[in-house]
């Protein structure tokens, strides 16, 4: 892994999957980095695979990049709020290896002191891009486009993570996964579609002066076999399909959604 690998592979990860639309998550500044990542790997807190983490250094200068004795990776996204508390300055800071899915870990960071501590790992979400919505009590929840989680197909997901009582919950309200990457023996791979998201917008559309949440949609079905669920598939042809958007109201704890929705998401972005 050399210097150019790692900024090629951060601008990779934080584009690849993002929609176009508004966001609250961003690439860490470069100050933030250092202190990021001192956080991480300096820690008593039990993060999984960073344990152990050291920050590294290419042409005498630290980098994005962290190796530990199980795993390596890049600090790709960070996305402020107060998350787990009211009035409480934290982070969630998103590592990722240099792919095009992440496949990395994401960490809730708290500030104490003018200091950047770690609390926990915030397993199932790997967001590419993030807004924060308000929940009951002062606390925020981050609705996030998401790389997929580890059981999940390959592809991307809106996922919304929230925290009581100090306990994080990621609830996964819609799948998008890749057609050439799906089992063969799944329902996508029969139903030969791509359902796949490219904007979304938070317009408050009850009038409750929260934002609600719209997620505009591409649906293409294609004609051909299972040679269409390789990645090695050859070039696909669409015969049908078109725009297929989501429309969610919130609630104060999750993403109700309205009118059609409910049938879209049951039928095509189940990850069946």
């Amino acid at each position: 892994m050399n210097k150019v690998l790692t900024l090629l592979g951060l601008l990779t990860l934080t584009s690849a999957g993002a929609v176009s639309g508004p966001s609250e998550s961003r690439v860490p500044r470069a100050a933030e980095v250092d202190a990021v990542i001192r956080a991480v790997c300096h820690t008593k807190t039990d993060l999984g695979r960073l344990k152990g983490c050291e920050q590294q250094v290419y042409e005498g200068r630290p980098s994005e990049a962290i190796l530990s004795p199980k795993w390596g990776g890049v600090l790709s996204v960070v996305h402020p709020g107060s998350f787990s508390a009211p009035n409480q300055k934290e982070l969630l800071a998103t590592f990722c290896t240099e792919s095009f899915s992440c496949s990395g870990e994401t960490v809730l960071l708290r500030q104490l002191r003018g200091q950047w501590q770690a609390v926990s790992l915030v397993p199932g979400l790997l967001p590419f891009q993030c807004l924060s919505y308000p929940r009951p009590g002062g606390t925020q929840a981050a609705v996030c486009l998401s790389a997929n989680a580890r059981g999940e197909p390959f592809g991307s997901a809106i996922k919304i993570a929230s925290w009581t009582g100090g306990k994080v919950k990621v609830e996964t309200v819609a799948l998008f996964p890749y057609l050439s990457y799906v089992d063969p023996n799944s329902e996508q791979c029969a139903g030969r579609w791509d359902y796949q998201p490219f904007s979304w917008k938070d317009r408050d559309r009850n009038a409750d002066r929260v934002p609600d949440l719209t997620v505009l949609a591409t649906l293409d079905i294609y004609q051909g076999g299972p040679e269409l669920c390789r990645p090695d598939s050859p070039e696909r042809q669409s015969v049908g399909g078109g725009r297929r958007d989501l429309t969610f109201v919130w609630t104060g704890e999750t993403l109700k959604p309205t009118g059609n929705t409910a049938a879209l998401i049951e039928k095509y972005a189940r990850g069946r």
